[in-house]
């Protein structure tokens, strides 16, 4: 996971200015997260979390788009 996490935060650290977001295809996913792994979308958005991402967007099958994690904001 570590390694997944260093691979998301070098593309959005380089390409955020350009893009804006990192997208980790199912393939990949795939190595951590099996396609029959229950609350699989939930295990990959608290990844996220954990490593200060947000998870953005999520299509089983295809991939998983993430974007730098929002500052906290308190009121």
């Amino acid at each position: 996971m570590k390694i997944l996490a260093g691979e998301i935060k070098c593309e959005l650290e380089t390409q955020t200015q350009k893009i804006g977001h990192c997208v980790i295809y199912e393939e990949e996913l795939q190595r951590i997260w099996p396609l029959d792994d229950e609350d699989r979308e939930r295990k990959i958005a608290q990844f996220a979390r954990d490593y200060g991402f947000h998870l953005n967007f999520y299509k089983h099958g295809l991939g998983a788009t993430f974007v730098k994690a929002p500052p906290n904001i308190s009121v």
